[in-house]
């Protein structure tokens, strides 16, 4: 039987969890208990987890061996870009850590139509591992785009160096970089060439009920 690639990302997605757990704590100020909450890009449900005990919830997400470890009882694979629902059809989206993978102006338009109250996001942008090329969304454009209620950013540190900084990306299932300026031998040969080993995270949150 084939592995599922996915089973290494809780062991080693250590930024990631960490992003969920404060976006989780922050949105559950706002989201009572009882109204229906989408996860868009999912993956193995660092962030919808948290939910499971006081919300109904949905996991959407492109991938479906990461929707087959999610504990959503809810599960949908579909691409956050074009949600497959009804507008206003929930009362509250939130997504951690996916957004940069899509076209985030299509993700964005979908969260204002589909989300009744409004959404809650993390996202790494630009100024994220410095020195890689991947295309990180640029803070102005991400503002413009959703004109927040309310916003902060954070440094989420990445705890891996040489050889390990390059298996994390393969163990996380991100080492898809369309822009890629460096080689996995350059990287190992000079660490110095990135520039901090670190996302650059926003977190925002717009109401719109």
């Amino acid at each position: 039987m084939k592995k599922n690639p996915w089973e290494t990302y809780r062991e080693w997605a250590i930024p990631q969890k960490k992003t969920a757990k404060k976006l989780s704590l922050w949105a559950k100020k706002y989201i009572k208990k009882g109204e229906i909450i989408l996860d868009c890009g999912s993956g193995v449900g660092f962030l919808i987890e948290e939910f499971l005990l006081t919300n109904p919830t949905i996991a959407l997400d492109i991938s479906f061996p990461a929707l087959s470890l999610n504990p959503s009882p809810i599960k949908v694979k579909a691409n956050m870009e074009k949600l497959p629902f009804k507008n206003k059809s929930v009362e509250w989206i939130i997504s951690s850590f996916s957004l940069h993978w899509t076209n985030y102006r299509k993700s964005i338009k979908e969260f204002f139509r589909v989300a009744k109250k409004g959404f809650f996001l993390a996202v790494p942008i630009e100024g994220s591992i410095t020195g890689i090329g991947f295309p990180f969304p640029k803070e102005r454009e991400i503002l413009e785009l959703i004109n927040p209620d309310e916003k902060f950013t954070e440094i989420v540190d990445i705890p891996f160096r040489g050889r390990n900084f390059l298996l994390f990306f393969k163990k996380t299932q991100t080492h898809h970089n369309p822009h890629k300026k460096l080689s996995a031998f350059e990287i190992l040969k000079k660490p110095s060439l990135i520039k901090n080993y670190s996302f650059k995270v926003i977190y925002l949150f717009k109401k719109l009920n």
